[in-house]
């Protein structure tokens, strides 16, 4: 079994209560099962109670509220320079995002890969699903405890949503709002990141987290998500995008998530493995 680094805490966070899909959980344990025997992980215990309660207009909410604190706690006690997470749904960002922002002095630049933009909040969403509400969360909005419960907050000028191409309507005038930053999969699968390259060196901060919501690929190419949504970036395009920001910046987080795999699941995972392996990070390489 290989050893903890003391710089990088691989996080195995299989959080299915956010998306109301109990299969999240199978594919988080499928790509753990891939990967434990490279690279040690921390695991944070994730409620299987198939039942969940709506609670401050927050489906799961009380596991959903006691799995992060428990995230909270494994990575206040690490203390590490650098967090790969293997979840689960969207909410499990919440803890390694803010702590590794408040780590680099709110200098931390996010990179949003998702169908959908992540920033409804309780009163806003139609389905009452948390995977739909962590971005909104680590931008200081939302559930009042479970944004207390964060390391710090992130600035609108610190997100960079690529590929997000479903918005609910409170979502689309938040986004007006604060003037997030938007780069389409169009932009992207035509090869146009020199933009975003730019606009990422005019902050003048090198550490970038990846948020990798697997549904940000096209379907016709990667249906193996919760919510497969047409239109997505191209795997190939995506890969090129991702070694580019491994290339040109200082990538101290990321993770993989909302892998639902369908048809045949080794297949499915292995598509994932190869992807993640064709990146070369250096969070997937044990110390």
């Amino acid at each position: 079994m290989p050893e903890f680094s003391q710089e990088t805490l691989n996080l195995f966070f299989p959080q299915w209560q956010g998306s109301g899909r109990l299969e999240i959980h199978e594919g988080a344990k499928l790509l753990y099962k891939s990967l434990h025997n490279r690279i040690p992980f921390a695991q944070i215990p994730s409620s299987l109670t198939y039942s969940l309660v709506g609670d401050e207009n927050i489906l799961g909410y009380s596991q959903i509220f006691s799995q992060l604190l428990d995230a909270c706690k494994v990575i206040q006690a690490h203390s590490p320079e650098r967090i790969l997470t293997i979840g689960g749904d969207c909410g499990v960002e919440i803890a390694p995002v803010s702590f590794l922002n408040k780590k680099y002095a709110q200098t931390l630049n996010v990179i949003w890969l998702d169908a959908h933009g992540d920033l409804n909040t309780p009163s806003s969403s139609p389905s009452a699903h948390f995977h739909g509400m962590p971005l909104r969360v680590l931008l200081g909005e939302g559930d009042a405890d479970i944004v207390n419960q964060t390391f710090s907050t992130l600035r609108a000028e610190q997100v960079f949503l690529i590929g997000a191409r479903e918005f609910d309507a409170p979502e689309k005038s938040f986004v007006q709002q604060k003037k997030l930053s938007i780069f389409s999969a169009e932009s992207i699968n035509d090869g146009d990141i020199d933009r975003l390259f730019l606009m990422l060196d005019k902050t003048n901060a090198d550490k970038l987290y990846i948020h990798l919501d697997l549904d940000v690929i096209e379907p016709e190419e990667f249906p193996h998500v919760a919510c497969p949504t047409s239109g997505g970036i191209y795997i190939e395009r995506l890969r090129d995008l991702l070694v580019g920001l491994r290339n040109n910046f200082d990538v101290v987080g990321c993770s993989v998530l909302e892998f639902l795999p369908t048809g045949s699941k080794n297949l499915a995972t292995l598509d994932v493995i190869k992807l993640l392996d064709n990146i070369s990070l250096p969070l997937l390489v044990a110390a």
